[in-house]
């Protein structure tokens, strides 16, 4: 079997394991990825992260010298809510696509990595040092996994996380910042609205808002990343259709670039529900609450790992004149936070990630081994004087 046609079945029987966060249940495809790094040679341990899910590190050692991190997820989103054309644990091919839950986010980047390690542990002539790969539980969770790893002392002079990005190199990411607000009215009889007050119409005032704030954050856009943005995800309201709404809550999903901090955000938001209350007299908001707080992060561009990862594509045949940004939040930020220079590169586009039908490219899928692999040799190889 050719090495294209290795990564592309691998994935097939990967997105056939369900790992779907909701309810985080990661087991049959960790077990998988435990007993085929342990089959290429790798040294493999887990982490008892939750009582369904391990974190599993495989590590490939060629001697001493710099550590290597390879991160990607288990987990997938819960596609249970969706409309899909085809079942999404059953994976199809079609047009140039695999087609599955799962391909691009982001069990593409995490077979396509196994894919590259089972390469270095087959020639490791030339190398030092250790790859390690994380493959971690409860990314779509906030993270839950990468975190654990931190905690726990991970510790590496450079990290690829395996996200959607094209194939590109991405050196930054926004951070995700998610609060529930409760917007609190008075009852009535809605043929007397006046009678009461209408906390769905104090919440939609408050959505107007924060359209206002994303168009405000256009005039600060980062380097790689573009502007921050506000957007209004999740709104509920009304119990009755001839009762005027005494509650109305909602998400809002804040995405900061890098330079922002979540109490910058908190400032802001205060600022923006003061507004509101002079232009809404009367209007009740219950203390937000955090659903989701995670940072933004970034590399310096002069980092060896972006050199690495953007030569790497270039010998892939992919471009490779600048590293960008990834408008999503990921476990990148983790790692950064650990003193660790870190990019994000995988195949498959962001657009695909959480949507019904979702697919990846073959051509990046296969490339994308070659790329990993590519880094890695970079930046484990053995110098002259070793």
């Amino acid at each position: 079997m050719s090495d294209g046609a290795t990564v592309i079945q691998r994935l097939a029987t990967c997105v056939a394991l369900p790992s779907p966060t909701p309810p985080g249940d990661v087991t049959r495809v960790a077990d998988w990825v435990a007993g085929w790094a342990t089959d290429f040679g790798a040294s493999v341990t887990r982490q008892h992260v939750t009582p369904v899910a391990d974190n599993v590190l495989a590590r490939l050692r060629f001697g001493d010298g710099p550590r290597v991190v390879f991160n990607s997820h288990l987990d997938v989103v819960d596609p249970s809510s969706q409309d899909w054309a085809t079942p999404p644990y059953q994976p199809v091919v079609r047009d140039g696509h695999m087609i599955g839950r799962g391909t691009c986010d982001a069990k593409g980047s995490l077979v396509a990595m196994l894919c590259a390690m089972e390469r270095l542990a087959a020639r490791p002539s030339g190398l030092t040092g250790e790859i390690l790969l994380t493959a971690v539980m409860g990314e779509e969770a906030g993270g839950l996994g990468s975190a654990h790893l931190v905690e726990r002392g991970l510790r590496a002079d450079a990290a690829v996380v395996g996200e959607p990005t094209g194939l590109t190199v991405a050196r930054a990411h926004k951070g995700t910042y998610m609060k529930r607000l409760r917007f609190r009215g008075r009852a009535a009889h809605s043929a007397s609205p006046w009678l009461g007050r209408n906390a769905v119409a104090d919440a939609a005032a408050f959505v107007t808002a924060c359209e206002e704030e994303t168009e405000r954050l256009t005039a600060f856009p980062h380097e790689a990343l573009g502007p921050a943005t506000m957007t209004v995800t999740i709104m509920s309201g009304g119990a009755l259709q001839n009762t005027v709404p005494d509650e109305a809550t909602l998400i809002v999903d804040r995405r900061l670039v890098p330079g922002e901090t979540h109490e910058d955000c908190d400032r802001r938001l205060a600022a923006m529900l003061a507004e509101l209350r002079t232009a809404r007299p009367g209007l009740d908001v219950a203390d937000p609450e955090v659903v989701v707080a995670t940072v933004p992060s970034e590399t310096a561009a002069g980092e060896p790992v972006v050199a690495a990862a953007l030569a790497a594509l270039g010998d892939a045949g992919r471009p490779a004149d600048r590293a960008t940004g990834f408008n999503a939040g990921c476990d990148m930020s983790k790692l950064v936070g650990a003193g660790i220079p870190t990019v994000i590169c995988g195949p498959g586009s962001l657009a695909q990630a959480h949507r019904p039908d979702e697919s990846v490219p073959l051509d990046e899928l296969v490339d994308a081994v070659d790329v990993y692999e590519g880094i890695a040799r970079r930046l484990l190889a053995r110098t002259r004087e070793g």
